[in-house]
């Protein structure tokens, strides 16, 4: 894999400093600087399909980061790619209760309030936080496939990601869900098909523990959502990278009415009034609501 070299690290650096003045930001950690050189890194194999000759936006030319999954992305590049405010609200059911959203896609701030570091993503927020006790299930939202599984350090912990293709959706593209933090990875292979509300592992707080939170750590979710017009992606060691990939809002796929397409864009232009989403859900005791649902929320609720 090819790593940032020290003129070019130490040249992002200072952008990021530069960026980081308007904002407090924790110290930036060896291990983070290890973790955001790596997460760049362009290599590994590609699956499914062959992508010819073109540019796949992945690790760096000349020194700039392009691929927009890096959080040492341009800015710019990150808010063309989905990486922006949509002013969804996720609207909880009536009758069950729902673990809640504590931090959304976007926001520059965390569940208790404070600042995200500017070092990561320019400190806007690439999926959205689910506090949950440690232990807590966590399931499938759709039916996938796992294509990635991987242990890391600070911001990542342990971490899958589920590939979804549109007949399992319903979507219009192919959807990309990564789960971080849990307190075991899970009990899967790469290639293991899973069904909507299967059991993936317990959620936790691996890769929250020091900086910020301190060794008390912060036990949740957090949900990151890819989108690609191409089943064809590659695989390196910390991520995989979809070909053409988007960023986009978790909330956005449970649109009722998901525009042909889905983006982070098309939702933050809904008019206001469509932009309180029902979230689809599996109960503990196996009803999904609504019936015929092929999305559900990543955690079980209880019914009421």
């Amino acid at each position: 894999m090819r790593t940032i070299n020290n003129a070019t690290w130490n040249k992002g650096l200072i952008v990021s400093v530069m960026l980081a003045v308007a904002m407090p930001a924790i110290p930036v950690s060896s291990a983070d600087a290890a973790e955001l050189t790596q997460m760049g890194g362009f290599g590994g194999k590609k699956k499914r399909g062959k992508m010819g000759k073109r540019k796949m936006m992945g690790g760096q030319s000349g020194g700039e980061v392009t691929n927009p999954m890096h959080p040492g992305a341009p800015r710019d590049l990150q808010e063309r790619t989905g990486l922006i405010k949509t002013g969804l609200r996720p609207k909880y059911p009536d009758n069950a209760a729902c673990l809640e959203v504590k931090s959304l896609f976007g926001d520059q701030s965390r569940y208790d309030g404070s600042f995200r570091p500017a070092f990561a993503n320019h400190g806007y927020h690439g999926g959205f936080d689910i506090s949950a006790d440690t232990g807590t299930p966590l399931v499938a939202l759709a039916d996938g496939e796992v294509v990635h599984k991987f242990v890391g350090e600070r911001l990542v912990g342990n971490q899958i990601f589920l590939r979804h293709t549109p007949e399992e959706t319903g979507l219009s593209v192919y959807i990309y869900s990564k789960y971080k933090h849990f307190d075991e990875l899970p009990d899967l292979e790469i290639g293991d098909k899973v069904k909507m509300g299967q059991f993936l592992g317990p959620s936790g707080k691996t890769g929250t523990t020091g900086g910020h939170y301190g060794q008390a750590g912060y036990p949740h979710l957090h949900l990151s959502i890819y989108t690609s017009s191409s089943p064809d992606y590659r695989s390196i060691e910390r991520s995989v990278l979809p070909e053409d990939v988007r960023q986009l809002d978790p909330v956005a796929i449970y649109l009722p009415h998901a525009p042909a397409n889905v983006s982070s864009h098309a939702a933050r232009d809904l008019p206001d009034a469509e932009k309180d989403v029902s979230i689809p859900y599996k109960t503990t005791d196996g009803h999904v609501e609504p019936e015929g649902t092929k999305l559900i929320w990543p955690f079980l609720c209880e019914a009421k």
